[in-house]
């Protein structure tokens, strides 16, 4: 072998030019600027930028070069941070009246992983205010993209360069959420004839899940779980609260949003939301988590306090007159009962039987069942947005789909490159995942939910003997009404709305998983 390539032409060829290279007129230049560069401009510019010392450039090479890479960067590190620390903000922030304020302790006295929190939980009104208020557009629409690559560049170098010890962060969730994530890129390689658009559709499909892995990685203790809980109960309220205040005004609405059939519903609210439906779903993602601090308080002031928000958020809910959200409603009731408290279901049943007798209410529930809610249903309604989006799947591969964001969902709307194709909201968020993903990607989805349902009645019977378990029971609930919601509407392409709900998945995992019981740390002091 070794003669067969020693005898080949590109040996030979390599030969000559080793042999030749020296007195080459490219090697004479080379040598002429590395004996001249020693004593040239050059040189004294680059020490006296770098600030180097002769003992530090004596090395040669790519260590010569990281060492005066390493002494500038230091010395600019030490201007900037001498110009921010004389600077009027950090003197403001450092001073006595500030560190000792009752605002501070709440939000800053945990670091930066209770802001993050904080700022998770207002998720919705922040992005409302900069949606609605800021004169620049880019901001509102990448405010939430830029949050999340805080969140996870903050775990990854706070795991990197911290000097404590963190807890462990490894879930058995972890892997079900990164099987999905390759599913998706899988489908985005296999069907993506518009790749920009595949890219947007796989972004809205799966950036808002990276909030699981952010969320189990920065909370450390119960404090941070009951900020976020107390911030969002404190959200939710206000927000029915506006709801209601719109039902009694009588706000106007849309005359597309109650069908002309439909007699008695004179409005429908939407607070600072815009949808009856999401806010419908909202508060149904919320309101079981209140009532888990209902029973979880011993205080008698606080347990009637939760159960006022409860019941406040439940007839916002009901004025929305969104028949998915009182579904979902009906389901996270039910699950909830069933593990903290079984009179509840009478008491929902109650609450259903005198709802029925309130015309509006009735009203929208007879509707079902008549032949112009059949006709609409059916030419325009849901019924045939289903039926159109079925045949479509038909024309394609049934296994990979039509493709992301080409159908059924927000990335589609905004890029109607088809004329052939009539664009809409699907308004069943897993028949938008199966026409866009094929049976694959709904498979995978679906995988995804259950195992997260699976591990998140792990994690409430691991906790049964911790009152954290109650919190963990409400979390679940309000989930399980948001996938049963999920239905009738796209729930999740509204962007707070999907970070809410796997940040709740993140909330749930931790409790059970990751959180050291209080029993364990009881027990120690005692010893």
């Amino acid at each position: 072998m070794q003669k067969l390539l020693e005898g080949s032409f590109i040996y030979r060829l390599l030969e000559r030019i080793a042999l030749f290279y020296p007195f080459s007129i490219i090697a004479r230049i080379a040598k002429a600027v590395s004996d001249s560069y020693g004593h040239s401009t050059t040189q004294r510019v680059w020490d006296r930028v770098f600030g180097c010392s002769d003992s530090s450039t004596s090395n040669s090479g790519l260590g010569a070069f990281l060492t005066r890479c390493n002494s500038a960067l230091a010395r600019f590190g030490r201007l900037t941070s001498h110009i921010a620390e004389r600077s009027v903000p950090v003197r403001i922030w450092k001073s006595q009246a500030v560190q000792n304020s009752l605002f501070y302790r709440i939000l800053f006295s945990r670091g930066t992983n209770r802001i993050i929190i904080i700022i998770f939980a207002l998720y919705l009104p922040i992005d409302y205010v900069l949606r609605t208020l800021s004169p620049i557009a880019a901001i509102s629409s990448a405010w939430d993209e830029a949050f999340l690559i805080f969140g996870i560049a903050y775990v990854v170098f706070r795991r990197i360069y911290t000097k404590k010890a963190l807890p462990a962060s490894v879930t058995p969730f972890d892997t079900q959420l990164l099987l999905f994530l390759g599913i998706g890129f899988m489908l985005l390689c296999v069907v993506s004839p518009y790749l920009g658009i595949a890219i947007a559709g796989l972004r809205a499909v799966v950036q808002y899940m990276l909030w699981f892995y952010v969320i189990t990685r920065i909370i450390e203790n119960d404090g941070d779980i009951y900020a976020f809980c107390g911030t969002i109960i404190v959200t939710a309220t206000l927000i029915a609260l506006h709801g209601i205040y719109q039902y009694i005004i009588g706000v106007p609405i849309p005359s597309t949003w109650v069908s002309q059939a439909e007699v008695g519903v004179r409005t429908r609210v939407f607070s600072i939301i815009g949808s009856p439906n999401i806010m419908g779903s909202f508060l149904v993602m919320f309101a079981p988590l209140t009532a888990s601090f209902a029973y979880k308080f011993e205080n008698l002031a606080l347990k009637v306090l939760m159960w006022c928000c409860t019941i406040v958020m439940c007839l916002a809910c009901l004025v929305t007159f969104s028949r998915g959200a009182w579904l979902g409603m009906a389901v996270a009731v039910f699950v909830f009962a069933l593990y903290r408290d079984r009179k509840l279901i009478a008491l929902m049943a109650l609450a259903v039987g005198v709802a029925v007798f309130i015309p509006q209410v009735a009203n929208r529930i007879t509707f079902l069942f008549t032949s112009e809610f059949d006709f609409a249903n059916m030419f325009g309604g849901r019924g045939g947005r289903r039926r159109e989006g079925m045949n479509l799947l038909r024309t394609v591969n049934v296994l990979f789909g039509y493709g992301l964001g080409r159908f059924g969902g927000a990335v589609a709307m905004q890029n109607q490159i088809n004329a052939n194709l009539s664009y809409f909201y699907m308004d069943n968020y897993y028949l938008k995942t199966l026409i866009e993903m094929g049976y694959i990607g709904l498979g995978g989805y679906l995988f995804l939910l259950a195992s997260f349902s699976f591990n998140a009645m792990r994690s409430i019977y691991r906790t049964r003997d911790d009152s954290m378990s109650t919190i963990a029971q409400g979390l679940f609930a309000g989930m399980l009404g948001v996938m049963t919601h999920c239905l009738t509407e796209n729930i999740f392409e509204v962007p707070y709305m999907n970070a809410y709900f796997w940040g709740m998945a993140g909330l749930i995992i931790y409790i059970g998983f990751l959180r050291k019981p209080k029993l364990e740390v009881s027990s120690r002091r005692v010893s």
